[in-house]
């Protein structure tokens, strides 16, 4: 929602509307929260994530490494907004996974041009990102992923560290988060 002096003056007449109707009716009001606490309940419920992995292996990941021979492709969530909600993300169309906030995937992947995909599991495909890499053997690359909210839905972008002491900090203290095994 852009700052308009319109704009304000309509969200502080919705507020005071609101107030007025919510103390002359306040059944109206409790009735308005059961779609909302239902919503949220949709949201959380379509989370289905993958297993977290066990501190060993994500001690590990934090190194900021690729396999010889390879490349990594790291892509971290960190921040308030939207954190319960599940984030699905997806390389190549191949590896997926979905995490919270506080999380991290890492996939080893052969040298060459890749395609990671990242959207919230209750958003819609325009509000997702999509960024193309093209890694060397030995190259790694973290992808911070930030939600910008707009007016109703929020929508993401990935910021792109390449420096490994950068990356690690900004790894240190995340979970690391399985991938999901594909259906058969």
């Amino acid at each position: 929602m852009n700052n308009t002096p319109r704009n304000i003056v309509l969200l502080i007449g919705a507020i005071i509307i609101g107030l007025v109707l919510g103390f002359m009716y306040p059944m109206v009001g409790l009735l308005l929260l059961i779609p909302v606490i239902a919503l949220v309940v949709i949201i959380l419920m379509r989370n289905k994530g993958g297993a977290e992995a066990d501190e060993g292996a994500a001690a590990q990941a934090r190194q900021f490494t690729a396999e010889d021979g390879k490349a990594a492709i790291y892509v971290m969530r960190k921040g308030f907004v939207g954190g319960q909600q599940g984030m699905n993300v997806t390389i190549d169309g191949a590896l997926k996974s979905q995490f919270r906030t506080g999380r991290f995937v890492k996939a080893d992947v052969e040298p060459g041009e890749h395609t990671v995909e990242a959207q919230m599991a209750s958003g819609s495909k325009k509000a997702g990102t999509t960024q193309v890499l093209i890694l060397a053997a030995g190259d790694c690359v973290l992808l911070d992923t930030k939600m910008n909210m707009g007016a109703l839905q929020g929508s993401l972008e990935f910021l792109q560290t390449n420096d490994a002491a950068e990356a690690r900090e900004k790894l240190a203290g995340l979970k690391l988060v399985e991938w999901i095994p594909a259906e058969a």
